[in-house]
Formats: structure tokens, sequence, C-alpha cells
């Protein structure tokens, strides 16, 4: 699928308890080859390691791509033996530049620990900027509505799947009920909110716990992250909602600026009118520190939302909470 051989060297940022750790240790293992496994992620150490292991292939996960694209500018960016990068929900804004800089290929992937690799990579194929791809052959796939109607290229809706006689979830442990709920009518509900279009490309919109409506409209997290994260001070952002007293949701986002930059938050608000729809743009600003991450550098945005509206929370609407 990627052109992997037995030259090839991985290099494994991520832990052996999440599948796509695993996968890339796996790969290593039934060809022979070498896999570096790294203790954690690290934006300032990445392309050292790279470096150091001669490595060829890796993963990317969660912000890893922003985060290691905020990272000040070398000269020897491009001077690095990696080859290939799979990818999961690379930002589109910058996969071109992040090739061209660091010298390497993003191939985008979608795949799920139930599922294994749903939409197969093909570093022979040029694909589409920011497509997910197309179905391997042993998945079906299709975007539907509520009511499981099939939806036609453009709109969005859940993704599912099933399997052409490939291995997947059989069941939950010990969960017959939540079993029954992600294989109704014999198909594997993602969680994931995506569309295809004409030529049978499918995209990547959003977790669909994260979606979030707003006085009528529909509203992705990934799209506002996406934006704010182009803001030259920020290095990354989450984006959840909070129970509006108007019912629905208001947009909040936590936002973690590059080192020693200072950003005041009607600043950010206006970078966001002038590029994101007026009802996308959030109410509530909060800077930290950090984002509360998992192994796999994805924000768990439950604890933010648990959090609420915090005394450091800047209100566009006039109150400084």
């Amino acid at each position: 699928m990627t052109g992997y051989t037995a030259e090839d060297a991985v290099y494994n940022p991520l832990p052996l308890f999440h599948i796509g750790g695993q996968n890339m240790v796996w790969m290593a293992l039934v060809s022979d080859t070498r896999v570096a496994l790294a203790e954690r992620f690290s934006a300032s150490r990445f392309w050292d390691d790279v470096r150091k292991y001669h490595a060829t292939f890796t993963l990317f996960l969660g912000a890893m791509i922003p985060i290691l694209y905020k990272q000040p500018p070398r000269p020897d960016d491009a001077d690095n033996p990696l080859r290939v990068a799979l990818s999961a929900a690379a930002p589109r804004d910058i996969w071109e530049a992040f090739e061209r800089r660091f010298n390497v290929k993003i191939i985008e992937l979608y795949s799920q620990t139930e599922g294994g690799f749903i939409i197969n990579p093909d570093a022979h194929s040029a694909g589409k900027i920011g497509s997910m791809g197309k179905p391997g052959a042993t998945f079906e796939m299709k975007v539907v509505d509520e009511n499981d109607n099939e939806l036609p290229p453009g709109q969005v809706g859940e993704l599912i799947y099933r399997p052409k006689g490939a291995t997947t979830l059989t069941e939950y442990y010990k969960n017959p009920e939540a079993t029954a709920e992600k294989t109704r009518g014999g198909w594997i509900r993602s969680g994931d909110l995506a569309y295809r279009d004409e030529d049978g490309y499918f995209y990547f919109v959003d977790r669909k716990s994260d979606f979030m409506r707003r006085r009528g409209e529909n509203i992705s997290s990934f799209e506002v992250e996406k934006i704010i994260n182009q803001h030259p001070k920020v290095l990354e952002s989450a984006a959840y909602g909070i129970p509006s007293e108007l019912g629905e949701d208001e947009v909040m986002v936590a936002v973690v600026l590059q080192p020693g930059e200072r950003l005041a938050p009607e600043e950010l608000i206006r970078y966001c009118e002038a590029r994101m729809a007026y009802f996308m743009v959030p109410r509530y600003v909060r800077f930290v520190e950090a984002l509360p991450k998992t192994g796999t550098e994805r924000t768990m945005k439950y604890q933010l939302k648990a959090e609420g509206i915090t005394p450091d929370t800047w209100d566009r609407e006039g109150r400084r909470l």
C-alpha cells in the first residue's frame, strides 16, 4: 500500500497500547526490518531522532503534523531520511507545504481498531489533497443520515462500513448492548462524520461527539481548530461546545500559544471573523498552558467540557467571567 521495502526503517513515537503504535511495530516485524521506539512524541526531538535512527517511515496522529510545522524553521529541515508519513486527518491547508519543507510524502488513511485499514493508502496514486481516499477492496463504505439512508455526494453524515470477509470487530467485551448498537444492520458505526465526492473519495469532517450546533447551524470543531491553528502565535487549539442558555451550544476554544507569545482574545476573534462563517466564531476563549492529551496526542475534550466556563475564560459577548 505504501511502497514499504526491506530497506525501510520505522520511527514510532506512539504508545504500544494504541493500534497505530502496534501497527508500526507489526509491519517491521513481518518485514524483518528495523523499528525505533520513542518513549513519547516530542516535536523538538522528532527530526533529530529520525536522522539518528535513519528512519524512513512513520505515522502521524492527532495534532502532530501542525505542531511539527509550527516549530522554528531550520536550514536542514529537508535534509532527513523520512520517505513516507502515514497520517490520519492531516490538515489540508498545510499538507503540501509540510511535504515541501520536510521533503516527505504524506499518505492519508482511515483506520479504526474495530476494522483495521478501512481506507487503504496508496503511495502510487496522487489521490486528492485532504481526502482519506477510497475504501479498500475488503470493505464497503457509505455515508448515511440518522435513519441510515445513504446520502448523495457532498452531504455530511455518519460514516459506516462493513467488511467483505475481512477481520473486524465481533463484539465489545461483556457489553452486548454496545455491540448491537455499534453493528446495527450489519454495518459498523464509525462515530465519525464525513462526506464523499462525485469521484468516490471520502473526506473526514469531525468526530460525531465533537460536532456542535449553534443557532440552528452545524459546526465542525475540526474546521474551527484548523483556522485558529493557522494563526502564527497559536501552537494548537481545541474547540468544543458549551451548553447555551438559549439551547444548543456556544462555541468555546482552549488555545495554547507558541512559547513566549502573547495574544489578546479580541485579536484572535478578529482573526476568526475574517476567516470563518459568523456562526462558527467562538464566544468563549480560554488560554491554557497545555491541552489534556491521550498517549496518542489526541485532545481529551471531555475534560475541557467538564471544566466548563472557568474564571480565566473570556466572553465575546462582553462579560469577563
